[in-house]
C-alpha cells in the first residue's frame, strides 16, 4: 500500500467514525423532547427545536458511517476524529439554541462549545425564565463532555483496535494505570463511578430542598465539574432566595465538585478498599495541599469580612470558591468581576485557574500532577548541577520512578499551554475591549475549561464575533489538551 492509499484510508476511517459519533448523538436529543412534554412546552418551543438537528446529526452520520468503511485508526488519526468530533457535535448541539431563542449561530456555537468543554462561561441571562428543556440541554452537554465525549459513543463502536485509540486519544490526560485490561470494561467502570456520584448527588440536592429538576440539572453539571447553573446567580441563588437548607446544599455541591476534579483512580481504589495507594498518592497530596493552603491564604487576605458576615460564612464562601475555581466547575456564590474578593485572593484564584484539577478527572486545567512532574523536573535540574558529574541522581514521582515519557508528555502540554494562553491573551486583548488583567483571566478562563474570569457579564457579552471564535477555540484546545487540538494542523495525522 503506498502512502497516497494510506492517505486515503486515514480519512476514510475518520469520516466512518464522525458518522457513528453523529448517529449516537441523535439520540440524546430525546431527553430534552421528553422534559419539553412534561412541562408543557410545545406551544412556545416546537418539537422542532430538537428535531431538526437530531435528524441532521441522524441522517449526517448514517449517511458517513454507511459510505465509509471502518479501518483501524493510529494513535494520531483517533486524536484527529476525537478533535473534528467536538467541533461537529458543538455545530449540531448549537442549533436549539439558535433556533428557540432568537440569537446569533455564533452565540449559540459558544454556548454549545462551553458545555461540551465543561467551560461553564455563559452569554445567556435571564436564565430562570428559560424553557426547561433548554436548560436540560445546558445541563446534559456539560455531562456528556465531562468524562470526554468519545468516552460514552466508545460503547457504540464495535472494533477493537480502534476503540482503544481513540479510548487513549480522549482520556490521553488520565493516569497510565488502567481500571480494568479491557477497554470495554475499563469503560464501563468509569461511567458507572460518575453515573454513580451523579445519581447520589442529585438525591442529597432533592433532600435538602432543591426541585426535582433543579437537583438533577445541578448534579449534572456539578460531578461533570462544568458549573452552568439553572440561575443566574448561580449557586447563591439558593441563599438569597431562602432556601431552609442553603448552606448543605453548598456543602453537598463543594463535596461532589471536589470528588468530580479528583482522579476517578482514587475513587475506584475506595470502591475495592484499596487505601495504601491512596494514602501515597503524590498527586492527591499536593491537591489537597493546594486547596487547604489557598483556602488559608485567601481567608486571612480577606478577614476583614469576618465582622460583617461571621467567620463560618467567611471560610465557607473562601473554601467554596477555592475548590470551584481549582476544580475548573465555575459554580459561585460571590461574583469574581465585583470586589468581593481582594486582588491578592484574586491572584490566587487566577493562579488556581492555571493548575487545574487531577489528572484523569473531568477538571480542565494544566493538570495538579502534571505541576508536580515540572516541579520534580526542575528539583532534580538543580540538585544535578549543585552535585558532582558522577553522581546519578533519580528522578521519581513520590514512590514509583518517574518514566521520561511521562516527563516529556508533560513538559510538552505545558509549553504548548504557555504558548496557547499568549496567543489567546494577545489576540482577544486586539480584538475586544478588554483590559489586559480583564483579558487574561478570560483567556485562563477559556484555555483552563473554568468559566468565571475578571470579566462582568455585559462586558464579556459584548467582546465581538472574533473574541468569541477565538475563546470557542480555546475552550477546545484546553480540553483536548492541546495536542489532539494540533493534530488537526498536522499533514502527518492524515497520512
Amino acid at each position: 500500500m503506498d502512502r497516497r492509499e494510506g492517505s486515503v484510508r486515514s480519512r476514510v476511517s475518520i469520516l466512518h467514525y464522525l458518522g457513528v459519533v453523529l448517529v449516537a448523538f441523535s439520540i440524546l436529543q430525546a431527553a430534552p423532547l421528553v422534559v419539553s412534554a412534561i412541562y408543557n412546552e410545545t406551544v412556545r418551543f416546537p418539537v422542532r427545536i430538537y428535531a431538526i438537528p437530531a435528524g441532521l446529526s441522524l441522517a449526517a452520520g448514517l449517511a458517513l458511517a454507511g459510505f465509509f468503511r471502518p479501518r483501524r485508526l493510529t494513535v494520531g488519526t483517533a486524536m484527529a476524529v476525537g478533535a473534528l468530533g467536538w467541533f461537529a457535535l458543538s455545530l449540531v448541539g448549537a442549533i436549539p439554541y439558535w433556533m428557540a431563542l432568537k440569537i446569533t449561530y455564533l452565540d449559540a456555537f459558544f454556548e454549545t462549545a462551553s458545555g461540551f468543554t465543561t467551560t461553564g462561561a455563559t452569554l445567556f441571562s435571564g436564565l430562570e425564565i428559560l424553557p426547561k428543556s433548554l436548560l436540560l440541554w445546558r445541563a446534559l452537554t456539560e455531562w456528556i463532555g465531562g468524562l470526554g465525549i468519545f468516552t460514552l459513543f466508545l460503547f457504540v463502536i464495535r472494533e477493537g483496535g480502534s476503540r482503544h485509540a481513540l479510548l487513549g486519544a480522549e482520556v490521553h490526560k488520565a493516569a497510565s494505570e488502567r481500571f480494568s485490561p479491557g477497554v470495554f470494561s475499563s469503560l464501563r467502570i468509569l461511567w458507572s463511578i460518575y453515573g454513580g456520584l451523579t445519581i447520589v448527588c442529585a438525591l442529597l440536592l432533592w433532600i435538602e430542598g432543591l426541585s426535582p429538576f433543579d437537583a438533577a440539572a445541578h448534579a449534572l453539571t456539578t460531578v461533570s465539574t462544568g458549573g452552568f447553573s439553572t440561575y443566574d446567580a448561580s449557586i447563591a441563588h439558593f441563599s438569597a432566595a431562602g432556601f431552609r437548607h442553603a448552606v448543605a446544599i453548598e456543602y453537598t455541591i463543594l463535596a461532589f465538585m471536589f470528588l468530580g476534579g479528583t482522579s476517578f483512580l482514587v475513587h475506584w481504589n475506595a470502591l475495592r478498599r484499596r487505601w495504601r495507594p491512596i494514602f501515597w498518592n503524590p498527586e492527591l497530596r499536593v491537591w489537597i495541599f493546594l486547596l487547604l493552603g489557598a483556602t488559608l491564604l485567601m481567608a486571612i487576605a480577606d478577614r476583614g469580612r469576618v465582622s460583617d458576615i461571621g467567620f463560618h460564612t467567611h471560610v465557607r464562601t473562601t473554601l467554596f470558591q477555592v475548590v470551584s475555581i481549582a476544580t475548573t466547575t465555575g459554580f459561585t456564590t460571590q461574583d469574581l468581576a465585583s470586589t468581593w474578593f481582594s486582588p491578592f485572593s484574586r491572584q490566587i484564584l487566577l493562579l488556581l485557574m492555571l493548575i487545574g484539577g487531577c489528572v484523569g478527572s473531568t477538571a480542565g486545567g494544566l493538570k495538579v500532577l502534571r505541576v508536580a512532574v515540572l516541579g520534580k523536573l526542575l528539583g532534580r535540574r538543580l540538585r544535578v548541577v549543585t552535585r558532582s558529574s558522577h553522581e546519578v541522581v533519580p528522578l521519581a514521582l513520590g514512590r514509583r520512578p518517574l518514566l521520561r515519557d511521562e516527563a516529556e508528555r508533560a513538559m510538552a502540554i505545558a509549553i504548548g499551554w504557555g504558548i496557547a494562553l499568549a496567543i489567546v491573551w494577545l489576540v482577544t486583548t486586539f480584538a475586544s475591549r478588554l483590559d489586559g488583567w480583564g483579558s487574561l483571566s478570560a483567556a485562563v478562563s477559556a484555555l483552563g475549561n473554568i468559566g468565571p474570569h475578571f470579566v462582568g457579564g455585559k462586558a464579556f457579552a459584548e467582546v465581538g464575533a472574533a473574541a468569541k471564535v477565538v475563546y470557542i477555540l480555546a475552550m477546545i484546545a484546553g480540553r483536548l489538551e492541546i495536542l489532539p487540538f494540533l493534530l488537526i494542523f498536522s499533514r502527518r495525522a492524515w497520512r
